[in-house]
């Protein structure tokens, strides 16, 4: 079912079924998150049981939707959560500032560039607030123990990652992952201050690998490893450049899975989570390559339309994936295997 270490698996399932329960791992990387609610909604549907899910920025916006609707009402539950949170993420957006106070893009990138969010935003309003609190019982998903979450925020002061767990989730927890310094506040949690969980995991996969039992690990990967074409333009520039502080923490804790799988000594035996860890299988449904062809302010500003667009195009990569198999790797350099396959996809 899968490939040797680093090497896609190209035969797919060969009319075997894919896995029956799941781990997900989830990109952050704004509106785009909108293919991941697609993934999610077409395993949903499925009957893809899951254990565990972790996320940086909207993959953490995903991850809490989808844990929360599934305590609610089983599969149909996460499936109306996920769907009533991507509604609503469009509605802000048509909201938003750009829109309602008739400034150009342009402009808007001209002020980003001169003015921080503690003077664009001095109070600090974030719509996502009052809809993470109309839509998520936090108290609950405190509670639970499955689905197991592991939402990732870093810390200013030290640039790591911190990783919350159920017990420790909140509204600001999963808005401190979603904080972009360019358009938000810093979000204070115990007396720490934290941006976007992008920057330091995203998304966390070792602690999701060692904090659950299941064996399949499925990536949603949203960002690209490589450049469609060179950035020119101000805009283009500073999007790359997101995309590559946005994806080094993928590939260090890829490494990380790497390394657990081929150095791995008998007394490693003795830890449950070395044992997870030398185990799993990963899997990836990766969509970066079509979603860096579109414009880079869709990320921030989408339209409705555009989001169901993305919501159908990961719906049909989740319906490839589970038809077929394509795109699952073990552990290993996978990075640089992606590298070289999405380089001969293009070149086809």
């Amino acid at each position: 079912m899968v490939g040797r270490p680093g090497q896609p698996d190209a035969g797919g399932w060969r009319g075997r079924r894919p896995p029956d329960r799941l781990n997900l791992a989830l990109q952050g990387g704004g509106a785009h998150g909108a293919f991941t609610w697609g993934v999610l909604a077409r395993l949903l549907e499925a009957g893809i049981r899951i254990e565990g899910i972790s996320g940086a920025s909207a993959g953490a916006l995903n991850a809490v939707a989808l844990a929360a609707g599934w305590l609610r009402g089983g599969a149909a539950g996460a499936s109306d959560a996920l769907d009533e949170l991507w509604r609503e993420i469009g509605r802000l957006a048509q909201l938003s500032p750009l829109r309602a106070g008739g400034l150009t893009q342009m402009a808007a990138d001209f002020a980003a560039q001169f003015l921080s969010p503690y003077q664009l935003n001095p109070l600090g309003v974030n719509p996502l607030r009052g809809l993470l609190e109309r839509l998520i019982d936090f108290e609950r998903l405190r509670a639970a123990d499955s689905p197991r979450l592991f939402v990732a925020a870093t810390s200013v002061a030290t640039g790591r990652a911190r990783i919350f767990r159920n017990g420790e989730l909140s509204v600001d927890a999963v808005l401190a992952s979603a904080c972009l310094p360019q358009m938000h506040p810093a979000v204070t949690i115990d007396g720490e201050v934290y941006w976007d969980g992008g920057f330091s995991a995203n998304p966390p996969l070792v602690p999701l690998v060692e904090g659950c039992g299941t064996r399949d690990l499925l990536l949603v990967q949203i960002n690209p490893l490589l450049a469609e074409r060179m950035p020119r333009s101000p805009r283009e520039i500073r999007n790359r450049i997101a995309e590559i502080a946005f994806g080094r923490p993928l590939a260090e804790e890829l490494e990380r899975l790497r390394q657990a799988a081929t150095a791995f000594g008998p007394m490693a035996w003795l830890s449950t989570p070395r044992r997870r860890l030398r185990r799993h299988r990963l899997h990836m449904i990766d969509g970066s390559a079509e979603l860096a062809r579109l414009d880079a302010r869709t990320k921030v500003d989408p339209t409705w339309p555009l989001l169901l667009d993305l919501r159908a195009r990961g719906w049909a990569a989740a319906d490839r994936w589970l038809g077929g198999g394509r795109g699952t790797a073990s552990t290993g350099p996978i990075a640089p295997a992606s590298i070289a396959a999405e380089r001969q996809r293009r070149a086809g």
